[in-house]
């Protein structure tokens, strides 16, 4: 579903296409774009128009329109969803912990990190983030702090302190 939507996705934006581009801005092999393609075409999403011996065109039917519209919709449900379990996740978390209890974000300034602090901002819970492990010396064996994070090599990294917590484990 996810290389179906990509690969209309990368029809919609570039008419004039090859197996390769598609390829190389998908991240998928050639193989998989081949095949793809063909099953695409099977099912009415796109058309193939020769221009000549070499050289064929995709073009995106209505039809494929509507299954990216329809991929589209389906991407942002689920992830709408992740995020209100990475909410719940982090509420569940910060019922147990108590407001002078300084509340440390571990790992990369990413996607997972913005829903977090955006989180923990809305519930006026003060924070700070950290991504260098050197500097995590301070926190270490201070289990007053609370340290969030996403990731398993910061969850390994960090399991010196008894309150880290993995909260993608709480989902």
């Amino acid at each position: 579903m996810q290389n179906e939507y990509q690969i209309l996705s990368h029809l919609q934006e570039n008419e004039q296409t090859t197996q390769r581009c598609i390829s190389s801005s998908t991240g998928l092999s050639l193989g998989a774009v081949n095949l793809l393609l063909k099953k695409m075409v099977r099912k009415g999403l796109i058309k193939v128009e020769k221009l000549n011996t070499r050289t064929v065109r995709y073009i995106l039917t209505p039809q494929g329109m509507q299954e990216k519209a329809r991929l589209t919709y389906r991407y942002i449900k689920q992830s709408y969803k992740q995020l209100l379990k990475i909410n719940l996740a982090l509420e569940t978390l910060l019922a147990n912990h108590q407001n002078e209890q300084p509340v440390l974000l571990f790992g990369p300034q990413d996607e997972i990190c913005e829903i977090l602090s955006q989180h923990l901002k809305s519930l006026k819970i003060p924070y700070t983030t950290n991504t260098d492990f050197n500097s995590f010396t301070e926190h270490k064996g201070n289990n007053n702090v609370l340290v969030i994070t996403w990731r398993e090599e910061e969850e390994e990294a960090l399991s010196l302190n008894s309150r880290t917590v993995n909260i993608m484990k709480m989902l």
